[in-house]
């Protein structure tokens, strides 16, 4: 096909990633962390990028950095560039029926913590190899956008715009936990008389947590926030106060259920979690994928989990009657 550009003179889609990231956080030290490079690498993608180009793109005189106009134009079409690249590569994978090399999947930590190693274990037939991205709140999305992972797991609300087929892997139950000690006191003696202790209002997480706190009438402010479901839940077995956390979080450790009380919520207070993959050429590796998932949960919830706290377990079995189908109300 005729063309005034040659191939060989386009650039690398490293060095298109790594302008996106400096676009998004107009700071070379914030993309690096955004795009899993190191800051002298994404520097070096830059003035690269730039030199095949031709053009500068950047403004490095002024903090937080500017685009220039080239630059502007360049970071608006680069979501749609890099998408249409990713279905592309996706497509003839699909089509073709390659083994990938690797999967890369961002979850939550409670997800990769809880389960990311026996799905990992059954996950061989997905791909060569298979990653696990956790940790990354709140540039998930951007991550996922600039194609550095191939699926991401997250619960709504999200954009829709951003996302194109998100597939249910199971919902996951909020709770209420409190220090052993006062499991005989009624919920309402538990929110009035101990402090709250709560997960960062900075993910989607700790905003509904927070949303379900006040849906209970919790008018005052958390003493105490933290980023790490299990500093939540060690500051309630410690005996600072309540919390409002997930099943799914509590079963990040086996001492979680030490020294604490669990108590469960209204029937809406849940977060659905959704794999979602970029385009429609990945559904059938996504489906395969939300299988393994569910058959790990499955197993988990059936198995050791229900020895660590058969009252979670059986949470989380009534909250999933797709995967739990002869489970009862709790």
């Amino acid at each position: 096909m005729p063309s005034s550009v040659e191939f060989r003179d386009l650039p690398e889609i490293a060095l298109l990633q790594s302008f996106g990231a400096i676009a998004e956080t107009r700071s070379v030290t914030k993309a690096a962390l955004l795009s899993g490079r190191s800051q002298p690498v994404v520097s070096q993608h830059l003035q690269r990028l730039e030199t095949k180009l031709g053009m500068r793109l950047v403004e490095r005189a002024k903090r937080p950095l500017m685009l220039t106009p080239e630059g502007e134009t360049l970071a608006d079409q680069l979501p749609e560039i890099l998408g249409k690249l990713g279905s592309v590569v996706d497509a003839l994978q699909s089509q073709f029926g390659a083994q990938l090399q690797r999967i890369r999947i961002a979850m939550p930590d409670s997800m990769s913590c809880s389960m990311g190693a026996e799905f990992v274990s059954l996950a061989g037939g997905l791909a060569d190899s298979v990653e696990l991205c956790a940790g990354i709140v709140p540039w998930e999305q951007d991550v996922f956008r600039a194609l550095q992972i191939d699926f991401l797991v997250d619960s709504p609300p999200y954009d829709p715009k951003e996302f194109y087929h998100p597939r249910e892997i199971f919902t996951d139950p909020y709770v209420l936990i409190c220090p052993a000690k006062h499991a005989e006191e009624s919920t309402e003696e538990i929110l009035c008389n101990l402090p709250q202790v709560a997960h960062a209002q900075t993910t989607k997480f700790g905003q509904r947590a927070a949303g379900i706190a006040r849906a209970l009438g919790v008018k005052q402010n958390p003493k105490f926030n933290f980023d790490s479901s299990q500093s939540v839940i060690r500051f309630v077995q410690i005996g600072y106060g309540w919390a409002i956390t997930s099943a799914l979080c509590l079963y990040q450790s086996q001492t979680s259920f030490k020294d604490i009380h669990v108590r469960s919520l209204s029937d809406q207070d849940i977060r659905v979690l959704m794999l979602i993959s970029r385009a429609d050429v990945l559904e059938e590796l996504s489906k395969n994928t939300v299988g393994i998932m569910r058959d790990v949960y499955r197993q988990l919830v059936d198995g050791p989990w229900s020895g660590l706290s058969g009252q979670c377990a059986q949470m989380m079995r009534a909250v999933n009657p797709k995967i739990f189908p002869d489970s009862g109300p709790s």
